[in-house]
């Protein structure tokens, strides 16, 4: 497939993903999300697929920018031997580049369902700093 058709796609799966493309990566809400990077935070990587704008905004400390539009050819950028929680404002996206991570190999993938919106509005804490 070539980069363009997978972004394509990808972009199609985030605006049409059903709730069954979402389970087959797993979801996860805040509290497991803390939890792992409480207890293993060298093997989590949070991977944020909003726009730079978005992530100015705040943001899951260490967490990995990478937009969704360009995860497809970003991929080697994201371990595989890592577990990876990914996070977009509300779960639409971050469900679609769940799903193709998934399919894509990676052995632990889970959504963040709520997303960034949740997050914040827990009064989760959020970074502000660029890196």
């Amino acid at each position: 497939m070539t980069k363009i058709f997978k972004a394509l796609l990808l972009g199609f799966l985030g605006i049409f993903t059903s709730s069954v493309a979402l389970a087959a990566a797993g979801v996860s809400d805040s509290g497991e999300i803390q939890a792992l990077l409480g207890k293993e935070p060298k093997n989590v990587i949070v991977l944020d697929v909003r726009t730079p704008g978005e992530w100015r905004g705040g943001f899951i400390k260490g967490a990995l920018l990478i937009p969704m539009r360009d995860v497809p050819g970003s991929l080697g950028k994201i371990p595989k031997d890592k577990k990876i929680v990914v996070v977009c404002a509300t779960g639409a996206r971050s469900g679609a580049v769940a799903s193709y991570l998934d399919e894509s190999g990676y052995k632990w993938v889970k959504n963040y369902t709520g997303g960034m919106v949740d997050w914040q509005r827990k009064g989760l804490p959020v970074e502000k700093n660029l890196p």
